[in-house]
């Protein structure tokens, strides 16, 4: 599960670095632009039909130019419509939409996609460098119990390629409860073997809070069948 917390952060790390080169190079852009009016002279739609116009404007000489916005929109802009128009004083073919809304569309997209895959990312590889910790703790500090395998099950909460981890669930009485409880191993990737069954396993938990516990499976490979 570490790589996939990393390919989420680290995609949308990337995702969010772009958002933020497509705002530098807008600022930079309009800051130096010439400011005219544009009228639409075609529309072009796709198949979900958002349009994308194209700009009629003429530069400081009196030249005329057409700028093909690859933005398309919806509702799109219909043919005939004013818009505000920035392009380059040096280089008059080189334009954009002059509205926040199209400056910010291409960065919005790519930071919110980004801000919300890294947010998860981080949240998944904080969370299991936290368990790692506790998981340390407990089998260093924790109180120790024979637990039995009652049950090996797949976790279908998790699903990667179609595929869900397997896990070995453990029973146990603890000093002082009536009836044993229920403890749930690592998980694995892999089919564990049916030896496992009836097999026993220590259970390190903490005597305040049972519920945090772990089974130690130590260098256990289940997939050595014997």
């Amino acid at each position: 599960m570490k790589l996939l917390w990393s390919i989420f952060a680290g995609v949308g790390g990337l995702f969010v670095a772009i958002a933020i080169l497509l705002f530098v190079l807008d600022q930079r852009f309009f800051a130096d632009a010439v400011r005219t009016e544009g009228e639409v002279v075609h529309v072009r739609f796709n198949s979900k039909g958002s349009g994308a116009p194209q700009i009629a404007y003429a530069d400081g000489n009196g030249l005329q130019h057409v700028f093909s916005s690859n933005t398309y929109s919806r509702p799109s802009y219909r043919v005939g419509d004013r818009v505000p128009i920035a392009f380059d004083p040096d280089d008059p073919g080189n334009a954009a939409i002059d509205r926040t809304s199209d400056r910010w569309l291409l960065p919005g997209i790519f930071g919110a996609i980004g801000f919300v895959q890294f947010s998860f990312g981080l949240f998944g590889l904080l969370r299991r460098a936290r368990r790692k910790r506790e998981i340390a703790w407990l089998l260093r500090e924790g109180q120790r119990v024979d637990a039995t395998v009652t049950a090996i099950t797949q976790d279908t909460s998790i699903r990667v390629n179609r595929k869900s981890p397997w896990v070995l669930h453990c029973e146990a009485t603890l000093p002082g409860d009536s009836a044993p409880r229920t403890f749930v191993s690592r998980r694995f990737w892999y089919e564990p073997g049916r030896r496992l069954l009836r097999t026993s396993m220590t259970v390190c938990y903490d005597p305040r809070d049972p519920a945090r516990h772990v089974v130690d499976t130590g260098d256990l490979d289940p997939r050595q069948r014997s």
